[in-house]
């Protein structure tokens, strides 16, 4: 073995050391290596190869499965010598990852983020897959500690990059799976405390002490119709009829509508607790040139899947009949396909989108607003429209 004659001939010499530590470890002699490494650490005078010794050895004990504790301190020396490189800080996120040590995964994978990949390259594969690796980190503890929607946003990112090993992709796909479904998030909810942020204060606005959408929408009708009382809505996919309902709030300003689920327990507490038409039935099997026989101001269409919101989109009679609002839920974040085909057929009859993207959160592109633009006030419609193409949270956008 030439590493060890060199050894032999010059046994403080940090280089022949590591040399003689990779040489070993190719071997799996992992003892033996990481005792060279340590040498090395003891004898170089050069900080990049002490720091890649050091990363060795966490690797090699690691690979041992034991003696976590010291590894996290190699690893914390090596972030002390180095502070400026990443490939510490993903060995160690990884580290706590796979401890259960969730919150100090965390921290490591975000700090180690805010730092640069352009730094001279090290003589070995330490295990760092690049940035990526860092995010991923972040991902997998981010759920664990009760950031579900950050989590399942960065697992998504994560698919679209190019550079992931195998490992990772599977990984990705995995988590993906599991963890990615449909969101519910409590109501976002407004309260007469909010009134001097409203984006646009509609007459009786100042009067609402709460509302009860999830994301602002039965605020958004009443603002995008100035306020409007004994308006008329037609509801598909109605849901509880106070829990997050578009349609509570609006029946308690005097409209009146119809309302449409598949759930008979739904329709049911729907028909004794609220004064509204309710329909239970198949949204996508309902002949809406019979229901619909005149101009609505609102028009929800909120069905699962996505898909099914769709189907129930193509079946209305817009031909005949006109809608100041609509709010369509696409799910963008579960079906990609659906909101630009609903955007374009919307647009199609005529129909321009308020704001799109809108959400719960500030990951998961929900719903799309509209409006039939001789239906509503010019210049609140002015005020209301937002072209920015990202993710918009209900109440970012609708309080200022």
């Amino acid at each position: 073995m030439k590493e060890l004659l060199s050894y032999i001939s010059d046994p403080k010499n940090a280089d022949y050391n590591f040399q003689l530590g990779l040489a070993y470890e190719d071997l799996g002699h992992t003892a033996a290596a990481a005792g060279f490494y340590v040498r090395t650490t003891e004898y170089g005078d050069d900080d990049l190869l002490t720091y890649e010794a050091l990363l060795r050895q966490a690797n090699v004990f690691t690979k041992q499965g034991s003696r976590v504790y010291m590894t996290k301190g190699i690893l914390l020396r090596a972030i002390s010598l180095m502070p400026k490189r990443p490939e510490a800080y993903f060995l160690l996120s990884r580290l706590y990852e796979v401890n259960r040590d969730w919150q100090e995964a965390y921290s490591f994978a975000v700090m180690g983020q805010q730092l640069s990949d352009d730094h001279p390259r090290l003589r070995t594969n330490v295990d760092y897959p690049g940035r990526y690796g860092l995010v991923f980190e972040q991902a997998v503890s981010s759920w664990w500690i009760g950031l579900y929607d950050e989590s399942i946003h960065l697992f998504k990112q994560l698919k679209k990059d190019p550079t992931m090993l195998p490992i990772h992709i599977a990984a990705v796909d995995r988590n993906l799976k599991n963890l990615a479904g449909p969101v519910w998030r409590d109501p976002l909810v407004y309260d007469s405390s909010r009134y001097e942020r409203l984006r646009v204060k509609f007459p009786g606005a100042r009067t609402i002490e709460r509302n009860y959408s999830q994301m602002y929408q039965d605020m958004f009708v009443l603002m995008l119709m100035n306020g409007k009382r004994n308006g008329v809505f037609f509801e598909i996919g109605c849901g509880d009829p106070t829990f997050g309902s578009n349609t509570k709030l609006l029946e308690e300003w005097g409209w009146q509508g119809t309302s449409i689920d598949i759930d008979p327990a739904v329709t049911e507490k729907f028909h004794a607790e609220r004064n509204s038409f309710v329909i239970t039935g198949d949204a996508t099997r309902l002949d809406y040139d019979a229901l619909i026989d005149k101009d609505y101001d609102f028009l929800q269409i909120d069905c699962e899947p996505a898909l099914q919101s769709l189907n129930v989109l193509l079946r209305i009679p817009f031909e005949k009949h006109r809608f100041a609002v609509v709010c369509f839920e696409h799910d963008y974040y579960l079906d990609a396909s659906v909101k630009e085909r609903s955007r374009k057929y919307l647009e199609s009859h005529g129909y321009v989108m308020v704001v799109g993207d809108i959400s719960p959160d500030l990951y998961n592109s929900v719903e799309d607003w509209w409006c039939k633009e001789e239906l509503v006030d010019p210049k609140i419609l002015t005020s209301m429209i937002d072209r920015r193409e990202c993710v918009k949270r209900a109440d970012k956008y609708m309080l200022s």
